[in-house]
């Protein structure tokens, strides 16, 4: 009997521990098993819709570093330079406008050779041999194609330049009404045409033969019309230009090897007079 004594204290004991060991290791699992999920719950989680995510930018050193005078917001700025900008949308460049596009020109038999013989990228022309600023609303227009009248011409478009060159045979007329009814005659082209940018032109001038055997149309009664276009031009903002610069010779007068009757020029000479009116600043 005694030799089981031992055996029956130790089965005793170990079922009154038993208890205690399965607590014990009860929890020891729980506890694991709770740390294990909670770590997996950080890993996995993400900020909600509306919350607020910071995040640091990594701080420079050396020469590439900000120096603690330059304010966070030009900071900014650099940063911003640096990266490229993706939503950045690249315009695309329209063609040039054609110079002479929604462009008219009045004037006279000189007009018409530009017309005849020079691309104006159809530009509207209203001209004729003996046009003057008297007759601008009852002579009819010469170039095909374009309306008779200029009062048609006028109210049927807006443009965008108009070229005005009249003055040579005005001469015969009484110089001081003459001067005024061309100031009256633009400025009614201007109300007419309020956005339209008005550009005077001076008379081309003849040849110095010409210009010493004819009492009215010569170069100095040209050179006095000219120059009283010109005060027109300053006193209301109108554009003035010249082209005398381009076929005069060293005398002031047509260059005789530009013109076939001393009067005007010849007709290959027309698309170099359009091309410098393109060039006039």
């Amino acid at each position: 009997m005694w030799k089981y004594h031992y055996l029956v204290l130790f089965l005793t004991g170990f079922l009154a521990m038993w208890p205690f060991a399965l607590h014990k290791l009860y929890t020891e699992q729980n506890s694991d098993t709770k740390a294990y999920k909670e770590l997996l719950d950080e890993e996995t989680k993400r900020p909600e819709e509306n919350e607020e995510v910071s995040i640091q930018e990594p701080s420079y050193s050396g020469e590439d570093a900000v120096s603690d005078n330059q304010s966070e917001e030009e900071t900014a700025e650099e940063i911003q330079d640096e990266q490229p900008n993706e939503t950045q949308v690249i315009k695309e460049e329209l063609p040039p406008v054609e110079f002479f596009r929604d462009t008219l020109f009045i004037g006279d038999s000189r007009t018409m050779g530009l017309s005849e013989y020079a691309d104006l990228n159809n530009a509207a022309v209203f001209a004729d041999t003996g046009m003057n600023i008297y007759r601008l609303y009852t002579k009819k227009n010469s170039v095909q194609g374009q309306d008779a009248y200029l009062e048609d011409i006028l109210s049927k478009k807006s443009y965008r330049k108009i070229y005005l060159m009249l003055g040579i045979n005005e001469l015969g007329y009484d110089e001081a009404q003459t001067v005024k009814r061309y100031e009256e005659e633009v400025l009614n082209l201007q109300k007419r045409q309020p956005d339209a940018e008005i550009v005077l032109e001076a008379n081309l001038h003849v040849t110095t033969a010409r210009s010493k055997r004819d009492e009215i149309f010569n170069n100095e009664g040209i050179n006095r019309i000219n120059e009283n276009i010109k005060v027109i031009a300053e006193k209301y903002g109108f554009t003035y230009i010249d082209v005398n610069e381009l076929f005069d010779n060293e005398e002031g007068a047509l260059n005789p090897e530009y013109t076939h009757d001393e009067v005007h020029v010849y007709g290959k000479y027309y698309q170099q007079w359009a091309d410098w009116i393109k060039g006039v600043k």
